[in-house]
C-alpha cells in the first residue's frame, strides 16, 4: 500500500508539473498571438493610410514613386 501511495504522490506531481507547464505554453502562445494581430493591425493601418493619401493627394511628382 505504501509503495502504490508513493506512486500515486509521484505520478501526481509530475502530471500537476506538466499541467503548469502546458499552462505557461499556452500563456506564451497567446502573447505570441496577441502581438502578431496588433503588428498586423499596424501594417493594415499603415497600408490604408498610405492608400487613401495616395488616392487624396492628387498627382504630385516626386523623385521616387513607392
Amino acid at each position: 500500500m505504501t509503495v502504490l501511495a508513493i506512486f500515486l504522490l509521484i505520478i501526481g506531481t509530475l502530471l500537476v508539473l506538466i499541467g503548469a507547464l502546458l499552462v505557461l505554453v499556452g500563456t506564451f502562445l497567446i502573447t505570441i498571438g496577441v502581438a502578431l494581430i496588433l503588428i498586423g493591425a499596424a501594417l493594415i493601418v499603415a497600408g490604408t493610410f498610405m492608400l487613401i493619401r495616395r488616392l487624396l493627394g492628387g498627382n504630385r511628382t516626386r523623385s521616387h514613386s513607392w
